[in-house]
């Protein structure tokens, strides 16, 4: 085969795997998307700079490949690495890291709750003493507040009997 067609081979085979590349990164997303909702505002962001990005390797890969030339069969090389990718494990790989990482991240919470319980029942018995100590220090100042009021009285009565 001559050297012009094998860099053709190769120019194909370099676009069909970005075809699959830029599809796992979009898959990237959908998984992301299904874990953690988004509004349309973040969707349309991501979405953006998803597009940025391919786009940029696309064009990387033109001018390392092709000398920036585009080429139409290294876009059907793409379609056809984006179409065999989806059709084959596009669906098996979102649906196997959502739920993977569901798993994980209720793993990860109930591990969180576990270690959090014991410093919420010692913050608990600390808010029950502190609001045990304020009753405790309200009793005695209403009772000293009490005694003061007598002692008054009882001095306003002697220095007036005088």
């Amino acid at each position: 085969m001559s050297p012009e067609i094998e860099l053709e081979v190769y120019f194909l085979f370099h676009s069909f795997l970005m075809g699959i590349l830029i599809t796992v990164l979009y898959d990237v997303l959908r998984i992301l998307r299904r874990i953690i909702p988004h509004n349309i505002v973040a969707v349309s962001a991501e979405d953006f700079l998803y597009w940025i990005v391919c786009s940029l390797l696309v064009f990387l890969m033109l001018i390392r490949e092709n000398n920036g030339i585009l080429r139409w069969f290294a876009v059907a090389g793409a379609a056809l690495g984006m179409l065999l990718y989806k059709k084959t494990l596009g669906f098996l790989f979102v649906r196997f890291f959502t739920l993977l990482l569901q798993k994980i991240l209720h793993l990860v919470g109930k591990l969180l709750k576990i270690l959090v319980r014991p410093l919420h029942l010692v913050l608990s018995r600390l808010a029950w003493m502190r609001k045990r100590s304020r009753n405790r220090l309200k009793t005695r100042a209403s009772g000293l507040k009490k005694k003061l009021t007598q002692g008054r009285k009882m001095l306003k009565m002697m220095v007036y009997k005088k």
